[in-house]
C-alpha cells in the first residue's frame, strides 16, 4: 500500500491515504482494546461476583457482571466503528451514531491512558515492594485495585462529558490588538478588524447548524476581513456542501479569504472545496496574494498552500511562500494566511520573506484539543496557540485554537474561539 501511494496522486492518493491510516488506526485500536478488556473485565468480575444476581423479577437471570460486560462490549465496538462515520451516514447534520460512536473515541483514549498510569504507579509499587522493602502503598493498591481501575473508567467518561459541553456551546470570541508599523502616520487611516476562522472541520460531527451559528457570530462583529485559516471540511462537496452552505453568507467589506489546510488534501477533493468557495464568493489564495484597500489602510492579504499539500500529491498544490508573498511591498501591511505554526517559522527564518510580512494567520494546532495531547502540539508546533511577536523581524504571530474541533465532538474548556483582531 505504501508502494501504491507514492504512485497515485489527487483524489485516489487521499483515498489510499485514508485506508492506510484507518488499518494502522484499526490494528493498534485492537491491541490497545484487548489490554483495556483484560483490565476493566478484571474490575467488574472482582466487584460483581456472577453468583449475585439482580433481585428483579424481569432481570432475575441476568446479573450485574453480564450488563458491566455486555456495555464494555458496545462501548469498544462503537469506538471501533467511529472512524467509519468519515464515509457513512454522512449529511448536512451529523448523525446521531456517528456523534456516540466519535465521543466515544475520545473517552477511549482518556480511558487508556488513565489505566497506564494506573498500570505505571502498580507496577512500580509492586518492585519496589519486592526488591527493596514491603511498603502499605503497594499493599493498599492490590486490595484496591478493582476500583482504581473503574475510576479509570469514570475519569474517561468524566473528561468526555466536560468535552462535549464545550463544544455544543457557543464559540468563545477572542479580541485581541496587534499594532501595525505601516499605519503609523497614514493620512485619511484607521483601524482594520479581521475575524480569524480556523479548523472549520465540516465533517461527520460538525453540520450545518454549527456552521451557521458560526458564521451569525462573525457577522455580529463586523469585521473588514475575514480570514479562513485552513482545515474547512473533512470530506467531500457531495457529502457536506448542504453544511458547509451558510459560509456564503459570510460577510466583510475587504472580503473573505481561504488558504488550504492539511485536511482539504488528506479528506476531501481540494479543486472542488475550490469551486464551492468561489461560488461563495470567498477568495482562494492559492500561493496567491490580493492587494485591497481599507479603512484608508493598504493592505496585501496572501496565503500558502499547507505544509502537507507536496506530500499530498495533488498536482499544482505545494507550498510556495515566495510566490505567495511575490507583489507583497514593504509599503503595505502583508498579512499571510498559513495553516500550520510551522510554516510560520519558515517565514520567520528567512531573511528575505520576513521583510514582507506584518502578521501571520494560523490554526492546526486545536491547543491540544483534549488534555493528553496539550504536550504533544507543543513539541510538535513553533507556535501553540494565541498572539506571538517576532522582535527581529517585528512579525507578529497569531495561532488559533480553531473554532470547532477533528472527529469526537470533544474539546477543552474555551478553545472553541473565533478570533477578533484590531490592526491599530
Amino acid at each position: 500500500m505504501a508502494i501504491a501511494r507514492k504512485t497515485t496522486d489527487g483524489v485516489e492518493h487521499h483515498r489510499l491515504l485514508r485506508l492506510h491510516t484507518l488499518l494502522i488506526t484499526s490494528t493498534a485500536m485492537l491491541i490497545a482494546s484487548f489490554y483495556m478488556w483484560k483490565r476493566v473485565t478484571f474490575a467488574i468480575t472482582t466487584l460483581f461476583p456472577f453468583s449475585s444476581p439482580v433481585r428483579s423479577r424481569r432481570l432475575r437471570l441476568l446479573c450485574f457482571q453480564d450488563i458491566a460486560l455486555a456495555l464494555l462490549f458496545l462501548f469498544l465496538f462503537l469506538s471501533h466503528i467511529a472512524m467509519f462515520f468519515f464515509y457513512v451516514l454522512l449529511g448536512p447534520e451529523p448523525n446521531v451514531i456517528a456523534i456516540t460512536s466519535l465521543s466515544f473515541i475520545a473517552a477511549y483514549a482518556h480511558i487508556l491512558i488513565f489505566l497506564v498510569l494506573v498500570d505505571i504507579i502498580f507496577y512500580f509499587t509492586k518492585l519496589i515492594h519486592n526488591k527493596v522493602t514491603p511498603n502499605s502503598v503497594h499493599t493498599y493498591l492490590v486490595n484496591n485495585r478493582s476500583y482504581h481501575i473503574l475510576l479509570a473508567v469514570f475519569l474517561g467518561f468524566m473528561f468526555m462529558f466536560a468535552g462535549l459541553y464545550s463544544t455544543h456551546t457557543d464559540p468563545i470570541v477572542r479580541k485581541t490588538t496587534i499594532p501595525m508599523k505601516n499605519f503609523e502616520g497614514t493620512v485619511g487611516g484607521s483601524n482594520v478588524s479581521i475575524a480569524l476562522l480556523s479548523d472549520i472541520h465540516i465533517g461527520p460531527s460538525v453540520g450545518r447548524s454549527r456552521i451557521r451559528k458560526i458564521v451569525d457570530m462573525t457577522n455580529a462583529l463586523k469585521p473588514d476581513i475575514i480570514a479562513i485559516a485552513g482545515d474547512l471540511a473533512d470530506g467531500l462537496v457531495r457529502d457536506f456542501s448542504g453544511a458547509a452552505e451558510p459560509l456564503c453568507d459570510l460577510k466583510a467589506r475587504g472580503g473573505v479569504y481561504f488558504a488550504t489546510g492539511n485536511h482539504e488534501y488528506m479528506h476531501g477533493n481540494v479543486t472542488e472545496w475550490f469551486a464551492f468557495l468561489e461560488d461563495c464568493n470567498i477568495t482562494i489564495l492559492h500561493n496567491q496574494n490580493k492587494h485591497i484597500t481599507v479603512n484608508g489602510q493598504k493592505l496585501c492579504v496572501a496565503g500558502a498552500d499547507d505544509l502537507f499539500a507536496l506530500r499530498a500529491h495533488v498536482p499544482g498544490h505545494g507550498m510556495d511562500l515566495k510566490k505567495a508573498l511575490s507583489t507583497c511591498t514593504t509599503d503595505t501591511t502583508n498579512i499571510l494566511l498559513a495553516h500550520q505554526p510551522n510554516a510560520a517559522k519558515l517565514v520567520l527564518t528567512d531573511h528575505e520573506l520576513s521583510q514582507k510580512v506584518n502578521l501571520i494567520l494560523s490554526g492546526h494546532t486545536h491547543g491540544g484539543q483534549m488534555y493528553p495531547f496539550v504536550p504533544i502540539v507543543h513539541i510538535a508546533n513553533a507556535f501553540v496557540r494565541g498572539r506571538y511577536y517576532d522582535p527581529k523581524t517585528d512579525t507578529y504571530v497569531y495561532v488559533s485554537a480553531g473554532v470547532n474541533y477533528f472527529g469526537p465532538p470533544i474539546k477543552m474548556f474555551g478553545s472553541c474561539e473565533i478570533i477578533f483582531i484590531n490592526m491599530i
